[in-house]
């Protein structure tokens, strides 16, 4: 009963939530970002039955990882801009060094998620760590649903 209403809950959020909270979710300290790190932060703690012991060292090793990565997506968004606005004026080295750039980003990306799991895997047993990964896989896959669900809803609206 209790996970029903957790459910409830979390769909409710996501329900109010507009298209705009899919395109603002990156802006730092946006209130859209804040509803979804309010609804990630207890379906996280659900899937993974976090204690608040374990919550009060998972949460801060997890936010630290997030900042490198939220600091790796504006970087690479940066970087396909530029790529967009002068890709057919450049020139074959520097094509190559966006190539190299881009394969260091996603090295950058790795070795950090690599650090943040040997962190998490130290002060949390490793099922908890296992529930870490299906909760991160089940999160984006349904925000990734409702965002495709919003999108249809509004194509919907203006035909």
């Amino acid at each position: 009963m209790k996970n029903k209403m957790i459910l409830v809950l979390f769909g409710l959020v996501l329900t109010t939530s507009s298209l705009t909270l899919f395109a603002q979710e990156r802006i730092l300290g946006g209130p859209q970002k804040q509803k979804i790190e309010t609804v990630k932060i207890a379906f996280f703690s659900r899937q993974m039955h976090l204690t608040p012991e374990e919550a009060k060292v998972f949460w801060p090793l997890y936010d630290e990882y997030q900042i490198v990565m939220d600091a790796q997506k504006r970087n690479r968004r940066q970087q396909l801009e530029e790529i967009r606005e002068g890709s057919e004026k450049m020139n074959d080295d520097q094509i190559n060094a966006i190539i190299d750039g881009r394969l260091e980003q996603a090295e950058n990306a790795l070795n950090a998620r690599k650090q943040f799991i040997q962190a998490i895997r130290k002060e949390l047993p490793p099922k908890k760590v296992l529930a870490y990964f299906r909760a991160e896989e089940q999160f984006q896959r349904e925000l990734a649903e409702r965002a495709a669900k919003l999108k249809k809803e509004k194509q919907d609206r203006m035909n």
